[in-house]
C-alpha cells in the first residue's frame, strides 16, 4: 500500500462516495478461491500444473489497473441485454483471446436453475463452518436471485453449455481521464514504475522474473527481492481490494447495509467490519471470479479430452495423466476396466503439454521477462537428476488436504520435497499446522506432518508401515492471544502475578481438543475449550491446570479412553487427530449416487445439487484461521459478522410449519429440549443459530427438493 500512496493514488472509495449500491452488489458476489478434492482417497497418477501468479495475471488480462488510476469509475446500469448477447456468442475459443477478458468487468443478477455457480454455505451438518463451493445451484423462488461476477457466469456457461436466467446486470468502466498528481515510484529503491504508463501488476511480476538474472545483486539480495516482490504482487493485485477488518466492539451498533437488493437496510451488529484503506469490492470480486474462470477453463479443456483431475487449489490443478494415456481404477468412475471394476481415463503427458501451450496465448507479460505459458507444468514433475518427466501421484482427502508423491521400483511411496526452483514441499499442512512438533516441541520443523502423510498414503496403497511414534501423546497446539475473548479467562491466573510475569496480548498459549465423549460431566461442548499458559515441558501437561476459555474454570486433562469426571477432560492424542484428518469428509461434493461425501466416501466425486434454503448476509471470510483450526472458536458467530435482514428472514416464514411435527419427533431428530421446541413452535422464541438450522433441516425433509442436497447460503 505504501507504493500506491507514493504514486499519489487516492483509494477509490475516498474519491467516489456515492456508489454504495454497486459496492453492496459486488460484495455479495465475492467468494474466495476454488478448492476441492475431486478424487478422494484414491492414489492416481497426475501431472501437477500451476498458473503463473494467478491474481496479477487476471488483473492484467482484465486491465484492472485502469480502474485504480482513473479519475472516475462509471457504472452502466441494466445492461443485461448486452450481457446476454455477449454470452450467446461466447465460445471456449474466445476465452483464449486476451481481448475477451477485458469485456468481463461486469456483474450479473441471476435466478439460478442448475447453473454451476459459487456458493458459500454450511455444507456439513456436523459443523458450523461456511465453505465456498462451485456446485449446481437452484433458486427456491424468484426472490432467490443473486449477484455474481461476470467471470463466474461465463464459467457456468462453458461448464454447462447454457446461459443462466439473467434479470439484471451492471458494467464498470474507467474514465479516460486519470488521477491528477500521479508520480513514479521505485520498488525497493531500484525498479522504476510510472503508474501513468505502466500496469503496476504486470511490472511487479516481470521484474520478479528479471531479478533472478541480475548480475549486480548478491544471491541474498536476489532472494530478498524475490520474496518482497511476491508479497507485493499478491497484496496489491488482490488483498488490499478485499480487505475488511472486523472490529470487536463488545456491544451492538446500528449499521446500514447494502447488499443484494436496491434499497439498503439497517440492523444491529456487535462486531461490524470496516473496509481497509484501498478496499474496493468490485475489483476483489472480479479478481477471484476471474481466477475461478481460469480454473474452469482448464477443467473444461481436460474434460473435453476425456480426462479428469484429482484436486484443484485456487491456482493449481493435479490433472490425472500418464505417459501415453490409459485407464486406471477409481471407484465412482464412469468407465469399466477389464476386470469389471470402475475406472477413469488418464490423458497423456503430451496432451497436458498441449493444454499448457494453449494457455500461452493468455500470457499478458513482456515475453523477454516472462516467456511461454501462464499454465506451468511444475518442476516436481521432472526427475532432478535426469531432467526427464516422471510419473508422480496424488492422494487427496478434501479441500487443501492432499499430497504428491512418487513410487520406487518396488512401489514404495516417497513424498515430493522442495526442489531448487520450488519453495515448498508438496504436501498439505492445512488442519495440522497449529500443532506443536511432537518429536521436538521447540522445533519449527514440520517433517512430522510428512510422517503422517507417508503413513496415510501407505495405508491407502495397502503397504504395512510402522505407526508414527507419537500417536499416544496429547495433541497440543500453540496459538497466539489475538483478542480480549481469549485473554479474559486468564484474568484470575494473572491477578496474583506481577505485570512482567502476566500473560499478555500476543503471547503464546497451549490449546488442546477434547475428544467427542471426553467432556467433563455437565459440560456444554459448544461452550468448552481448554487453554493453558505456554509450557514446553510435556511431562507437565497431564498434571497442570487447564482453563475453560468460556467460563474461566480450571480442569485437568487425561488421554485415558472412556474416562469421565466433573473436573477432568479426555483430550485427543496425535493418533486421534491423525484419524480425524485422514477421514475428513469433502462435504461440498457428492458421490456417484448423489449422496453427500462423508468419512467413508472413496473415489471420484461430483458436484452437488444445492437448493437455496435461506439467504444470510455475512461478512468476509474469517481472518481467524489459526483460532478456527486450534478449536478456540466453536461457533460461526464468533468468526463471521452476520448482518440480519428482516425482509429475508426465513425463520419467520418457517416456524409455523413445525406444528406439523410431533414434539417427540422434533426432540428425537434435533436433541433439543421439549420446552425450547414448544416455544419455537409457538413463535415465542427465535432459536440460537445452530438450533435454528437443526429445526429447519427437519422441515426441509418435506420439501419438494428432496432430490437435491440441502444447504443454507
Amino acid at each position: 500500500m505504501t507504493y500506491l500512496r507514493e504514486m499519489g493514488i487516492t483509494p477509490i472509495l475516498q474519491r467516489q462516495q456515492d456508489i454504495q449500491q454497486y459496492v453492496g452488489y459486488a460484495q455479495t458476489a465475492y467468494f474466495g478461491g476454488r478448492t476441492s478434492a475431486h478424487i478422494r482417497k484414491v492414489a492416481v497418477p497426475v501431472v501437477y500444473t500451476d498458473f503463473l501468479s494467478m491474481y496479477p495475471t487476471v488483473n492484467s488480462l482484465m486491465n484492472l489497473w485502469q480502474f485504480v488510476i482513473a479519475r472516475e469509475i462509471k457504472f452502466v446500469d441494466h445492461c443485461h441485454g448486452e450481457i446476454i448477447q455477449f454470452l450467446e456468442q461466447l465460445t471456449e475459443v474466445h476465452l483464449f483471446l486476451p481481448e475477451t477478458w477485458k469485456q468481463l468487468t461486469a456483474f450479473v443478477r441471476v435466478i439460478p436453475d442448475g447453473d454451476v455457480l459459487p456458493t458459500r454455505g454450511r455444507y456439513s451438518s456436523a459443523s458450523n463452518d461456511w465453505q465456498v463451493a462451485v456446485n449446481h445451484l437452484y433458486a427456491n423462488s424468484p426472490d432467490d436471485s443473486l449477484w455474481f461476477s461476470l467471470p463466474d457466469v461465463v464459467a457456468s456457461v462453458i461448464l454447462t453449455g447454457k446461459i443462466p436466467k439473467i434479470i439484471d446486470a451492471f458494467r464498470i468502466e474507467a474514465s479516460k481521464e486519470i488521477l491528477q498528481g500521479l508520480k513514479p515510484t521505485k520498488l525497493r529503491g531500484k525498479i522504476k514504475i510510472d503508474p501513468k504508463k505502466q500496469d503496476f501488476f504486470k511490472v511487479v511480476i516481470e521484474e520478479r522474473k528479471r531479478v533472478a538474472l541480475r548480475q549486480d545483486l548478491s544471491p541474498i539480495e536476489i532472494e530478498r527481492m524475490d520474496k518482497a516482490l511476491k508479497v507485493l504482487a499478491n497484496s496489491t493485485s488482490y488483498g488490499i481490494y478485499g480487505q475488511m477488518d472486523r472490529r470487536e466492539r463488545g456491544r451492538k451498533l446500528s449499521v446500514q447495509c447494502h447488499g443484494i437488493d436496491l434499497d439498503p437496510y439497517c440492523c444491529q451488529v456487535e462486531n461490524p467490519e470496516e473496509p481497509g484503506e484501498f478496499c474496493f469490492p468490485p475489483l476483489a470480486s472480479l479478481i477471484t471470479g476471474a481466477a475461478r474462470l481460469m480454473i474452469a477453463l482448464l477443467e473444461n479443456c481436460v474434460t473435453k479430452l476425456g480426462g479428469t483431475y484429482a484436486m484443484e487449489d485456487t491456482d493449481s490443478m493435479a490433472i490425472v495423466a500418464t505417459e501415453n494415456g490409459n485407464l486406471v481404477p477409481c471407484e465412482g468412475g464412469p468407465l469399466k476396466l477389464r476386470d469389471g471394476s470402475q475406472g477413469i481415463k488418464t490423458i497423456s503427458r503430451a496432451e497436458v503439454k498441449g493444454l499448457a501451450k494453449r494457455f500461452e496465448s493468455l500470457n499478458p507479460y513482456d515475453r523477454e521477462a516472462v516467456s511461454g505459458s501462464i499454465l506451468k507444468i511444475e518442476e516436481c514433475n521432472f526427475d532432478p537428476t535426469t531432467g526427464g518427466q516422471r510419473e508422480i501421484w496424488c492422494l487427496a482427502i478434501s479441500a487443501k488436504r492432499y499430497a504428491l508423491f512418487i513410487k520406487d521400483t518396488a512401489g514404495m511411496p516417497s513424498l515430493l520435497r522442495k526442489g531448487k526452483n520450488s519453495s515448498k514441499d508438496h504436501w498439505s499442512e492445512h488442519g495440522l499446522g497449529y500443532l506443536l512438533n511432537p518429536s521436538d516441541l521447540e522445533s519449527e520443523d514440520r517433517n512430522w506432518i510428512a510422517q503422517i502423510w507417508q503413513s496415510i498414503i501407505s495405508n491407502r496403497l495397502g503397504i504395512k508401515t510402522a505407526k508414527v511414534d507419537f500417536e499416544n501423546i496429547p495433541a497440543i497446539g500453540r496459538v497466539t492471544i489475538t483478542s480480549p475473548a481469549i485473554l479474559e479467562p486468564l484474568s484470575d491466573l494473572n491477578a496474583s502475578k506481577k505485570y512482567q510475569d502476566q500473560i499478555k496480548p500476543f503471547n503464546f498459549l497451549l490449546t488442546c481438543h477434547v475428544s467427542p465423549l471426553g467432556y467433563p460431566l455437565a459440560a456444554i461442548p459448544e461452550r468448552f475449550h481448554l487453554i493453558a499458559p505456554f509450557e514446553l515441558n510435556s511431562s507437565k501437561w497431564l498434571r497442570m491446570n487447564w482453563i475453560n476459555q468460556y467460563s474461566g474454570k480450571q480442569f485437568k486433562i487425561t488421554t485415558q479412553k472412556n474416562f469421565s469426571s466433573r473436573t477432568t477432560a479426555r483430550v485427543k492424542t496425535y493418533g486421534d487427530v491423525i484419524a480425524d484428518y485422514e477421514h475428513h469428509p469433502e462435504s461440498k461434493c457428492a458421490d456417484v449416487n448423489g449422496n453427500i461425501c462423508d468419512k467413508k466416501t472413496v473415489g471420484l466425486l461430483y458436484r452437488r445439487h444445492v437448493c437455496i434454503g435461506e439467504i444470510i448476509p455475512i461478512g468476509k471470510e474469517s481472518n481467524s484461521l489459526e483460532e478456527v483450526d486450534a478449536g478456540l472458536i466453536h461457533s460461526f458467530e464468533s468468526v463471521y459478522t452476520t448482518y440480519p435482514d428482516d425482509s429475508r428472514d426465513a425463520w419467520e416464514k418457517f416456524w409455523p410449519t413445525l406444528k406439523g411435527f410431533t414434539l417427540a419427533h422434533l426432540m428425537s431428530e434435533t436433541g433439543l429440549s421439549r420446552r425450547m421446541i414448544q416455544k419455537a413452535r409457538n413463535g415465542q422464541v427465535r432459536p440460537h443459530a445452530r438450533n435454528k438450522v437443526l429445526l429447519m433441516n427437519i422441515g426441509n425433509q418435506r420439501s419438494d427438493w428432496d432430490q437435491h442436497a440441502k444447504s443454507d447460503l
